[in-house]
């Protein structure tokens, strides 16, 4: 009985001692990803609004309320419902001018899990493009929409109400759509249809028609 309860004050001692290292170390460590995080997201930001002089979180954002608006949202792209934008800020030039609005949304409809990505809509609804803030896509399929920049600029300079993907190599005559990443259709549409569930919610909010 003393050898089990001796054992036992061991594991205590050990938990408390794994559970103190632990907090210290994410205490050390906290602060530099923040900053990194921080440094990611700026840069992300910069390269979909190169023209901003800064951002300015945009008033009264709710990730529910976008959430509503893009459900309700007639996505030409199946399965996009459940897209979620978690920020929205507005990109200003030096004089403070708004010059369009910078999204973060995530979907679920990539082959290979979540994407996330930074969207940025000039201020009269024209697409300045995206960033990649995270995907797992295949390598040399899927992971195109983040590795090959002539794919993304598919979307750039374009003003449209919701894009859609070809296969047929149509993209070109048309700004609606998107030439798919050749063997990764599934990403294709899980790119387009977050920038469609951006779109949406771009023309909720007050100007953005």
């Amino acid at each position: 009985m003393k050898a089990l309860v001796k054992d036992a004050l061991k594991l205590v001692i050990i938990t408390l001692i794994a559970g103190l290292v632990l907090g210290a170390v994410y205490g050390i460590t906290k602060a530099p990803i923040a900053k990194q995080e921080e440094k990611a997201k700026m840069e992300a930001y910069e390269q979909v609004f190169p023209d901003a002089s800064d951002f300015k979180d945009v008033e009264g954002f709710s990730e529910k309320a976008a959430s509503k608006v893009i459900a309700a949202n007639d996505n030409p792209i199946d399965g996009h419902e459940g897209d979620v934008i978690s920020s929205a800020v507005e990109a200003v030039d030096g004089s403070g001018n708004s010059l369009g609005y910078i999204f973060n949304v995530t979907t679920s409809k990539g082959y290979g899990g979540d994407i996330q990505l930074t969207v940025g809509i000039q201020a009269d609804g024209t697409v300045n493009g995206y960033s990649v803030l995270s995907i797992g896509e295949t390598a040399g399929l899927g992971m195109k929409a983040k590795d090959d920049p002539d794919w993304g600029k598919q979307f750039a300079g374009k003003k449209v109400d919701t894009f859609q993907v070809v296969k047929d190599g149509s993209g070109s005559g048309d700004d609606a759509k998107i030439d798919a990443i050749s063997g990764a259709t599934i990403t294709s549409k899980a790119v387009s249809g977050a920038m469609n569930s951006c779109l949406a919610y771009f023309r909720s909010l007050e100007g953005g028609n």
